[in-house]
């Protein structure tokens, strides 16, 4: 039920997004000759204003049809000013960037939603449980250096500590390194040492020490939740342009060709489809709502930053000729692009036919 209803969602703001296009065109009066919700065979539609609206088979997306937008299309029975080739640079800039911005929109909303609601829970410098070593042994680095539940770190590795977020990074700068840790038990100061260990994460060789903090749940007005907000899409923001660049570099693509040949690959460098996104969904949703939620709006940031790269067909493309366009006064020639839109459409069907397959053969664990 969870994916399904992750499902639903996406549907909604892929449909959101092209909506904002549709309505920065109507605003525009540049002309709309489509707006439908799905893809594949017509199931019903209808025409108003002339533009003809209705659901497709396949209800998964969206999508809307803006006369001029491909220059070799034909806009025969339309005024040569409701033409999206013809424009101001300025409106094609407006109508290109406008389903980004919903994207954005909607996720700041639903974050809003949550933090406004629910608070922020904060992780603290108080450890809520030591945690088994990541190597075999006996001991982990936290047990040897004797951390309990309810003990507080103040310093670690000879550097003061005020947030967990402070304590992690220094952690993970540290593999297989000895280091010193002051804490506080029963309002006594107790010093230690351990040597830290190591793993891999994301690719990376980090530190390891072994515990979890405790959470504590703070209540958040208005303003701190507009605050908060604010700063929690732009972090969102941060992540999935790195997981964009990720998934797009030359040894993650060498990593999903290996697919096809049995190799695993890793759930953080792998592309997702809408059956991987039910996934995802049906398991964070068995924790929280609020986690399904995040999630969702993830989703949207997602959306956003993969349609603002910078290749047509893609939003970002359109956004970017407009620019060049209000800069030199030149119109840049779609025709000239289809050479390099025919590479990008190649790379995002390879990486939608992999992710299926991906899903299929390796459904996603979290």
């Amino acid at each position: 039920m969870n994916g399904f209803l992750t499902i639903v969602f996406l549907t909604v703001f892929v449909v959101l997004h092209e909506f904002g296009h549709y309505i920065s065109a109507r605003r525009s009066k540049i002309a709309v000759s489509e707006f439908f919700v799905g893809f594949g065979p017509k199931i019903f539609s209808f025409k108003r204003n002339n533009t003809e609206y209705g659901l497709k088979a396949i209800p998964l997306g969206g999508y809307v049809k803006i006369p001029g937008m491909d220059e070799a299309e034909d806009t025969t029975g339309y005024e040569e000013s409701e033409v999206f080739h013809n424009a101001k640079w300025t409106t094609k800039f407006y109508i290109a960037i406008s389903g980004i911005l919903v994207n954005f929109l909607t996720a700041w909303l639903i974050l809003f939603a949550i933090l406004s609601t629910n608070g922020v829970n904060t992780p603290t410098l108080e450890i809520a449980s030591v945690g088994e070593s990541v190597q075999g042994n006996n001991r982990s680095p936290s047990m040897n250096a004797g951390l309990m539940p309810g003990d507080e770190i103040v310093k670690f590795a000879n550097t003061e500590v005020e947030t967990w977020n402070e304590l992690v990074s220094i952690i993970e700068n540290n593999p297989d390194t000895r280091v010193g840790i002051s804490y506080i038990r029963n309002n006594q100061l107790i010093q230690s040492d351990t040597v830290l260990e190591s793993r891999t994460l994301n690719g990376d060789n980090v530190g390891y020490l072994g515990v979890t903090p405790k959470i504590v749940n703070e209540k958040l007005g208005i303003i701190s939740s507009v605050k908060s907000t604010t700063i929690l899409e732009a972090q969102m923001t941060v992540a999935a342009v790195d997981g964009i660049i990720t998934l797009f570099s030359p040894d993650n693509i060498r990593t999903l060709l290996g697919t096809y040949t049995g190799q695993e690959v890793p759930d953080e460098v792998r592309p997702l489809s809408p059956i991987g996104l039910a996934q995802a969904g049906n398991q964070i949703a068995a924790d929280s709502y609020v986690n399904l939620f995040s999630l969702l709006a993830f989703v949207n940031i997602f959306l956003a930053v993969f349609n603002a790269l910078p290749f047509i067909p893609l939003d970002g493309g359109r956004v970017v000729l407009a620019l060049i366009e209000g800069v030199t006064g030149r119109k840049i020639s779609d025709k000239k692009l289809y050479p390099i839109a025919a590479v990008v459409v190649g790379v995002f069907i390879f990486l939608g036919i992999t992710a299926f397959y991906l899903d299929i053969t390796q459904p996603i664990r979290l």
